[in-house]
């Protein structure tokens, strides 16, 4: 053994040096390494800290030249207020985000609060802000061809998929241990540069909410997340601290049977809700068509005086569950928070669920507006680079980003067309007074406006209808169902699919729904009646009368037999209003069906009078208040007749909520279901007039009733 062990010794003192002058080379080059790692993760993380003496636009886009502000070179910048001592802590605001998907933390009451807005949407923490080295200002004059260009190939989403997103600046008081349960969301925290801090507060200081500058005035909004049970009181401290008149509500209580928001306002007018030291009343309540208002007196008790303000509440109800708004309605709620005469100098604050993805949305569209009539551009890229600034992820989707856009363009291209009803006629009067050629009356100048924002919709919304079996259930070529807003029929039966040409037109009051359709052909009555089964309608308004080759029903009190349905006629007044059986075999069910038809509105564009139409309307209305279920409107290709009966129908139904008129906006939101509808100008002109012979005739009624 010795023997060997001499031996190995030997040889290995005889062997090649090469070994070991390579792990000598290895070892330099592996701190060699070590330090050019430690150089870039220096560089990066000393570009990621926010240089607080660097203008919104230098520190957005790189340079100085590239401002959103306007073009007067002396134009003050808004800078980036950052705390003094937090740059060390920015090394680690990465590390700031543990928590996923699946993470949970209980509520003051107990139950659990998960992640339902921000999270879904979160992809990832990005460290500094993305250079875009690109000029996105967009003359308000080219806004229509640059959305038009946008809504080609994604670009609204490779637009906004270059913006910087997550947490970019310090936000060490939001995660702190004892705020988190203040925190609706797990990982969305006010930075620390930018949130409010409440004073006066003995308890903290700390709310979820940031201020968040307009182009002209610091300070001008505040971005808040939904009222928790615990931060009720905060949110009214915060209001009255900041001497805020106007809340704006972009989110529901509830959406999906989820909290997203507590109710932080008094349940009814007159009732007191009190949150410590501050007295909630809630004077005035109002339901529109896409909003509610309420006046709520705050009175803070902590003061000798006792004193009171008005804060006006603007509660949005039409952002839907998933996705966005129509920007037509968002637009015309816009409008009415704008209305409102109130100090300026105030912040608005405006808040949905997070307070980043809709109320980001809000808040672009206002500044941005407010810009463009000022400058005579926008630069959307920017200004929502400007607000992640001070609060992150605000405008949360591409789709929101898109919205912003439209908006955009409906403010500055559009009008506001609502008119209160208490000043309609005299509106008309003057119109008519100012003798104007036929080619410049408003109603002219609207309708043409209307032609030239009629949707076109390209054939993949009509795949359906241009299938090879359902071509022949068109009467018209031309008039066709978008697959998007038609009716499915549900019970159809052998060698039948669920198609029927007509559309869903939705009605202003709760449960209000027309289904508008042409007369059906011999070979789609029985679509007709499985459509009336399966939608529940059980009113059907006849403006044209039936193919003589395809009754609905039989004169004389025959029976109608189709598939699994057969209909009987029953009934029929002097003011030819019907009531004919539905017996559906397979359920066994017998329903009973109003229909009401127009024999003196013949081949003629517009019905023979004013009083004509509006009576037909209220017989149709007063049936549906005791039915409550869609209407099925039927003209001979689905949208002549049918386009002036629903306008009119809805046009009254917006009036008796809203307390205004806007014509304009009816035959807009109708026609992005059907662009057939209202293509007459004598069609328009009818349904102006008919609304001033109702209302002069109401008050001619309330004259001889006070005599």
């Amino acid at each position: 053994m010795c023997d060997i062990k001499e031996l190995t010794k030997k040889q290995i003192s005889q062997s090649d040096p090469g070994p070991a002058i390579g792990g000598v080379v290895g070892a330099l080059l592996l701190v060699v390494i070590v330090v050019i790692l430690a150089v870039i993760i220096y560089r990066r993380r000393s570009a990621s800290r926010p240089n607080k003496y660097v203008s919104d636009s230098e520190h957005l886009s790189g340079t100085a030249e590239n401002t959103y502000m306007n073009h007067d070179p002396s134009s003050k910048p808004m800078n980036v207020f950052v705390n003094e001592g937090c740059d060390a802590y920015l090394e680690d605001v990465s590390m700031s985000l543990p928590q996923t998907h699946s993470s949970k933390t209980s509520g003051c009451d107990g139950s659990e609060e998960i992640p339902q807005e921000y999270d879904e949407e979160y992809e990832g923490n990005v460290y500094g802000n993305v250079q875009t080295g690109a000029d996105y200002k967009i003359a308000i004059t080219d806004l229509r061809k640059v959305i038009n260009e946008k809504q080609k190939d994604e670009g609204f989403k490779k637009e906004y998929d270059i913006l910087p997103r997550g947490l970019v600046h310090s936000h060490m008081e939001g995660s702190k241990e004892e705020n988190k349960l203040k925190n609706r969301f797990l990982a969305t925290w006010p930075y620390d540069h930018s949130r409010i801090v409440l004073t006066g507060n003995t308890e903290s200081d700390y709310i979820n909410a940031s201020f968040i500058d307009s182009y002209e005035k610091e300070k001008a909004y505040i971005a808040s997340q939904g009222p928790k049970k615990n931060t009720i009181r905060d949110f009214w401290h915060m209001i009255w601290q900041e001497k805020v008149n106007t809340i704006v509500m972009v989110t529901k209580l509830e959406e999906e049977r989820r909290k997203k928001c507590e109710q932080y306002w008094p349940h009814s007018i007159n009732k007191v809700m009190q949150v410590d030291n501050y007295r909630l009343v809630m004077k005035k309540e109002t339901q529109h068509t896409v909003y509610v208002y309420r006046l709520i007196i705050l009175q803070n008790n902590s003061l000798k005086n006792k004193q009171e303000r008005k804060i006006h509440h603007f509660h949005f109800t039409q952002w839907p569950d998933h996705g966005v708004p129509d920007s037509v309605k968002l637009v015309n709620f816009y409008r009415k928070v704008k209305s409102i005469k109130v100090d300026k100098s105030a912040p608005m604050v405006v808040h949905c669920s997070a307070g980043v993805g809709r109320t980001g949305t809000f808040i672009a569209i206002d500044a941005l507006y407010e810009h463009g009539q000022r400058e005579g551009f926008v630069d959307i890229m920017e200004y929502v680079k400007t607000m992640r600034k001070d609060r992150m992820n605000m405008v949360q989707t591409h789709e929101q980003y898109e919205v912003v856009f439209e908006a955009l363009l409906e403010l500055f291209t559009v009008p506001d067309t609502s008119i209160h009803k208490s000043v309609f006629c005299e509106h008309i009067q003057k119109q008519e007074h100012e003798a104007l050629p036929r080619n410049k009356t408003v109603f002219r100048e609207e309708f043409q406006r209307l032609q030239m924002l009629r949707p076109i919709y390209s054939a993949d919304n009509y795949t359906t209808s241009k299938r090879k079996e359902n071509v022949s259930k068109n009467s018209s070529k031309s008039v066709l169902a978008n697959d998007n807003y038609r009716p499915y029929l549900m019970t159809y039966g052998r060698n039948r699919n669920d198609y029927i040409n007509a559309v869903i037109v939705p009605g202003y009051l709760a449960e209000s729904k027309l289904f508008v359709t042409q007369c059906p052909l011999d070979e789609t009555i029985i679509d007709f009646w499985t459509m009336m089964f399966d939608h529940g309608s059980r009113i059907i308004v006849l403006l044209d009368p039936a193919n003589k080759g395809a009754p609905l029903w039989l004169e004389k009190n025959g029976k109608l037999q189709f598939d699994d349905s057969s209909i009987i006629k029953d009934d029929e007044n002097l003011e030819k209003e019907l009531q004919i059986t539905l017996n559906h075999t397979k359920s066994k069910e017998t329903i009973s069906i109003n229909v009401f038809t127009a024999e003196d509105w013949t081949i003629s564009k517009a019905p023979p009078s004013s009083q004509y139409m509006l009576d037909l309307l209220q017989r149709v209305q007063n049936c549906w208040e005791t039915q409550k279920c869609p209407i099925t409107v039927v003209c001979c290709d689905g949208c002549s007749k049918s386009g002036l009966f629903v306008t009119l129908k809805l046009v009254l139904e917006k009036m008796q909520i809203d307390e205004d008129i806007d014509i304009f906006q009816v035959v807009r939101e109708i026609q992005t279901r059907r662009p057939e509808f209202l293509m007459e100008l004598d069609q328009y002109e009818y349904i102006y007039k008919s609304i001033r012979w109702l209302l002069e005739k109401d008050s001619r009624d309330s004259l001889y009733a006070n005599v």
